[in-house]
C-alpha cells in the first residue's frame, strides 16, 4: 500500500486540491464539518441517554413509590421480566446490539455500518438498560449512530456528493459524548486496525484524520455539555477530588494496582466461562436472558449496585460510601465484574466500560474503608488497573479516565495502567474477549 504522504489532498467531492491556499480553505471547512457532526452526535447521545434514564426512573423509582407497601424484593420481579422481554424481542427481531469492537471493526473494514431495522435496534438498546442490566450504553449507541450516518453518507453519494469518513467521525464523537472524555474518542479511533477501506472511500493522511477525530470529539463533548447544562446532565463520568497522600503512603499504589489487575483477570475468566456456557444454548433460546434476569434480581436484593451501567451509581457512591460497609463495597465490585460478562454473553447486550469503572470505584472505596488508605488513591489506582487489564491498552485507559481522576494522581494512574495492561492474562481467556457475534438479521446489507 502506498504511503499516505504521497497522496494529494482530496476535497469533499473527491477531486485533488492543489495550492496552499485552497488546501488551507478545504481543511478549515472539513474541520468545521467535523465539529458540526460531532455537535449533532453529542445532542443525539444526550437525548438517548435521557430517554434511558426516564425509563429507569419510571420503572425503578416511580413504580415502587406508587405501591402501597415496601417492596425490597422488587428486583426479583423486574429483572426476570426484563430477561423474558429481551429474549422474546431478540427472537422476533434478531437485533441485539453488537459489541463496540465489532461496530468499529466493521466501519474500518467496509467504510460503513448497517442495521436490519433502526426502530427494533433502538428498542434492543433500551431494554437491557431499562431493566437494570449491568451493561453500558456505548455499544448500542455507537452502532445506531454509525448506521444512521452510514445511511446519510450513502444517500449523499447517490446524489453525487462523495463525502468522506462521515461514519468514522461519528465513532469518535459518540464515545466522547457518552463518556464526557474527548481524548477517548481520539485515541480509540486513531489506533491502527486491520482491514482495508471500502473502494469508494476517500482516505485522508494520518495527521488530517487525527485533526478531524479531534474536531468531532470536542464538538460532541461540547454539544452534550451544552444541552446538558441547559436541560440537565445525562452523561459522563464523575470527577473525583484530589488525592491526599504523602511519603511512603504512595507505596500502596502497587498492591492496589495488583488488586485492580486481579479484578480484570476475574472479568476475563468470567467472560470466557459464560461465553462457553452460552454456546451450548440454541440461538433462539429464551433461557439465557432469563437466567441473567433471575441472577441480577437475586444479587440486587442484597447489593443494588450490581444493577445498571454504573454511570449514575458512581455519583451516588461518591456521596454515600462512608455509610456502607467495606464488605458490601468489595462484594459489589467483585459481583459487578462477574455480572457484566454474564449479561453480555447471555443476551443482555451492551458495553463493558461503565460497569467496570463502577466496579473499580466500589472496590476502591471498600479497600479504603478496610485499610484506612486515602480513598481517592484507592479508587484511582484500582479502577485504572482494572480497565487497563480489561482493554490491554494503557494509553486508551488513561484517555478514558484522565478527566475522571485528579491531576495529582496522574503518576499513580500511569503506574496502575502499566501494571494492569502488562501483567499476563492467559491467552485462552483473551481469545474469547468481546466475542459477541452479530445476529444474522443484523449483518451488512448489500
Amino acid at each position: 500500500m502506498a504511503d499516505d504522504r504521497d497522496k494529494p489532498f482530496v476535497g469533499d467531492f473527491g477531486e485533488p486540491i492543489e495550492g496552499v491556499g485552497r488546501v488551507a480553505t478545504a481543511s478549515v471547512s472539513l474541520v468545521v464539518l467535523a465539529c458540526l457532526i460531532g455537535f449533532v452526535v453529542g445532542v443525539v447521545v444526550w437525548g438517548a441517554l435521557t430517554l434511558s434514564n426516564v425509563l429507569v426512573q419510571l420503572l425503578w423509582h416511580d413504580l415502587p413509590a406508587a405501591l402501597p407497601f415496601d417492596a425490597p424484593w422488587l428486583p426479583l420481579a423486574i429483572c426476570p421480566l426484563g430477561g423474558l422481554a429481551i429474549g422474546l424481542w431478540t427472537r422476533a427481531f434478531h437485533s441485539a446490539p453488537a459489541s463496540l469492537e465489532t461496530v468499529m471493526g466493521e466501519v474500518r473494514a467496509t467504510g460503513g455500518y448497517r442495521l436490519h431495522g433502526l426502530g427494533s435496534s433502538i428498542v434492543s438498546f433500551l431494554l437491557p438498560l431499562t431493566f437494570g442490566g449491568s451493561i453500558g450504553p456505548e455499544a448500542g449507541l455507537t452502532g445506531i449512530i454509525a448506521a444512521a450516518c452510514t445511511w446519510i453518507g450513502n444517500t449523499l453519494k447517490r446524489a453525487g456528493l462523495k463525502v468522506k469518513a462521515v461514519t468514522d467521525l461519528t465513532l469518535s464523537a459518540t464515545l466522547s459524548a457518552v463518556f464526557g472524555a474527548p481524548l477517548l474518542g481520539i485515541v480509540m479511533n486513531a489506533e491502527e486496525q486491520p482491514g482495508s477501506p471500502a473502494p469508494d472511500d476517500y482516505t485522508f493522511r494520518r495527521p488530517a484524520k487525527l485533526l478531524l477525530y479531534t474536531a468531532a470529539a470536542f464538538g460532541a463533548f461540547g454539544g452534550a455539555a451544552l444541552i446538558g447544562g441547559l436541560l440537565g446532565d445525562s452523561a459522563g463520568l464523575p470527577r473525583f477530588s484530589s488525592i491526599e497522600v504523602q511519603g511512603f503512603a504512595w507505596l500502596w499504589t502497587i498492591p492496589l494496582a495488583l488488586a485492580g489487575w486481579a479484578l480484570g483477570l476475574l472479568f476475563h475468566a468470567s467472560n470466557c466461562t459464560f461465553s462457553s456456557m452460552a454456546s451450548r444454548f440454541n440461538k433462539d433460546s429464551l433461557l439465557p436472558p432469563l437466567i441473567v434476569g433471575v441472577t441480577l434480581g437475586v444479587f440486587a436484593v442484597a447489593l443494588p449496585g450490581v444493577l445498571f451501567s454504573g454511570e449514575r451509581q458512581c455519583h451516588t457512591i461518591m456521596e454515600e460510601w462512608t455509610v456502607v460497609s467495606a464488605l458490601a463495597l468489595l462484594a459489589t465490585g467483585v459481583l459487578k465484574v462477574i455480572a457484566t460478562p454474564l449479561c453480555l454473553n447471555f443476551g443482555w447486550r451492551g458495553g463493558n466500560f461503565f460497569p467496570c469503572i463502577f466496579a473499580g470505584v466500589s472496590f476502591g472505596y471498600g479497600a479504603a474503608v478496610l485499610t484506612g488508605i486515602d480513598p481517592m488513591l484507592c479508587v484511582t489506582v484500582v479502577t485504572t488497573a482494572l480497565v487497563a487489564c480489561m482493554t490491554r491498552k494503557p494509553l486508551l485507559t488513561l484517555a478514558l479516565l484522565v478527566l475522571c481522576f485528579p491531576v495529582d494522581g496522574i503518576l499513580a494512574s500511569g503506574v496502575a495502567a502499566l501494571v494492569g495492561a502488562a501483567l499476563p492474562v492467559p491467552r485462552a481467556l483473551l481469545a474469547r474477549r468481546e466475542s459477541q457475534p452479530r445476529d444474522d438479521a443484523s449483518l451488512m446489507e448489500n
